[in-house]
């Protein structure tokens, strides 16, 4: 086979698109969690009657797309509810799509500040590559009345009719914007020396600027462990381009990159992320991995497995459905009819809602002016930074792994290297701290400083235990401004 039938085989071969009905199925469902509670506020995120945030504007271009009144944003959303969640369960599948893509994207525009985020990036364009796909040709009700109208509902579980056939090309081309993904933040991490440090991630893992995430706050203590993680990741993010597409190679990558996202959820409190993230998974699985995923999970059923059968017995029997005898075109009209009605039923919920409290008997609602403290409170000038508060931890073990303290322990022998380290948390100016080293009695042994550039968030300084010291007790301090902020104790043991 020469290249030019390699290309087509890659882009052009038939398949059922198992794949991406799943990425179908999920990724509008994980939008319609985030954008359910955001549409009780799309007056005020959406439109002129609130405070929208165009990205446009970032851009020096703020009448690029028009800011919808308030009516229209709530009318939007309420589409965009709709769709999505149409979309999920295959009905008028494409055109679902299409309108989600366009609604997510422009909302998101219009909201900078709370609703356009990197997931949201992601999910428009996966919500694109599905609109163009065939994805609602199976486990769709968009199949399932083209079955009753065709009257094929006889046909084999696996036995799809032609037109559920489709070219791969749109499952390649998300395969490859995942891909892509990884790789451009292979190459903006390269470019940052505090995620190698393991700086960054610390950073996040001891806040919640997520969600709570007491896993990270526990991780953060082992800062070794996450600068080996950040070369796995690293390692990892390039060569999934490469290496996600089959075989164990295949396995590894998914593999991997389950466990990445996980790890985001778990240590750094993210949730919708990861969840876009999987559900674009999913369109690595073609028609022979479903097929062997059937066949194990009907082996499991025969052997009688509890989750299995009770599995089994919620799945809906699709031959037991009875739907109305409906054809293509009044599903359409329904599709239709539904859409309006519900726009007009979510612009009168808002109405009765009554947001900004405009036809109540008092008026609108009013800004609370701040009393006199308060806003004296807030204007006044920022209050100094004390020194002990800019240091995060004072670390000693016996040597440095990519700027971080390994092998720390409070016992050193006569010949070892000791490595102090202390980190400190941004921002700070620039710094002379000194490391002094104590004996038990508090008398100084030696005396040894750094200047510390406020782009820095380390500092070390390495001592040789040499002969001279005698067994016992030591300080190491840290000084700045000479007053001294922490210490920590080590023992020099007697030699063997």
């Amino acid at each position: 086979m020469n290249a030019t039938s390699r290309v087509n085989d890659f882009f052009f071969a038939q398949e059922r698109p198992f794949g991406l009905a799943l990425t179908r199925i999920s990724l509008p469902l994980v939008l319609l969690a985030v954008m359910l509670p955001r549409w009780f506020h799309a007056r005020e995120l959406f439109s002129a009657d609130g405070a929208a945030a165009p990205l446009a504007v970032n851009y020096g271009v703020p009448d690029l797309l028009p800011i919808p009144s308030g009516t229209v944003a709530v009318a939007m959303a309420s589409v965009l509810l709709f769709t999505l969640l149409t979309s999920a369960v295959g009905w008028c599948t494409r055109l679902s799509l299409a309108i989600s893509f366009v609604l997510y994207t422009y909302l998101n525009l219009l909201d900078c500040l709370g609703s356009l985020t990197k997931y949201s990036v992601i999910a428009s364009h996966g919500l694109l590559l599905l609109s163009f796909s065939n994805c609602g040709a199976i486990w769709s009700l968009d199949a399932l009345l083209k079955r009753r109208s065709d009257q094929n509902r006889l046909r084999m579980p696996y036995e799809a009719p032609p037109d559920a056939y489709a070219a791969v090309w749109p499952r390649r081309i998300m395969q490859i914007l995942t891909g892509l993904i990884y790789l451009g933040a292979a190459f903006t991490k390269m470019h940052t020396p505090a995620f190698f440090s393991s700086d960054q991630m610390r950073q996040w893992m001891l806040t919640n600027v997520n969600h709570a995430n007491p896993l990270g706050e526990w991780l953060a203590g082992y800062p070794e462990t996450l600068v080996v993680a950040a070369y796995l990741t690293i390692l990892w993010e390039v060569l999934f381009l490469f290496l996600a597409w089959s075989g164990t190679a295949r396995v590894l990558m998914i593999g991997l990159g389950v466990v990445f996202h996980l790890g985001t959820l778990l240590l750094l409190g993210l949730y919708i992320f990861p969840l876009v993230c999987f559900s674009l998974y999913l369109a690595f699985l073609n028609e022979h991995d479903m097929q062997r995923l059937g066949a194990w999970f009907r082996r499991l059923v025969r052997r009688g497995n509890r989750v299995a059968v009770a599995l089994r017995r919620s799945l809906p029997h699709v031959d037991g459905w009875r739907l109305p005898q409906i054809n293509l075109p009044q599903s359409r009209g329904a599709f239709a009819f539904t859409l309006l009605l519900l726009v007009f039923g979510g612009v009168e919920l808002e109405y009765q809602m009554d947001p900004f409290g405009t036809r109540r008997t008092a008026g609108a609602y009013e800004l609370v002016e701040l009393d006199t403290d308060t806003v004296g409170r807030m204007l006044r000038p920022s209050e100094p930074i004390r020194d002990q508060d800019k240091f995060l931890s004072f670390e000693i073990g016996t040597d440095l792994l990519s700027d971080v303290v390994i092998n720390r322990r409070q016992e050193f022998r006569h010949g070892e290297a000791l490595v102090a380290q202390v980190v400190l948390t941004p921002p700070h100016e620039d710094m002379w701290i000194e490391c002094n080293l104590h004996d038990a009695d508090n008398h100084v042994i030696d005396e040894v400083g750094q200047i510390v550039e406020r782009s820095r968030l380390r500092a070390s300084w390495a001592y040789e235990m040499k002969q001279s010291l005698e067994p016992g007790t030591y300080w190491l301090v840290i000084r700045v401004r000479g007053r001294e902020i922490t210490r920590r104790s080590f023992t020099l043991l007697a030699d063997k």
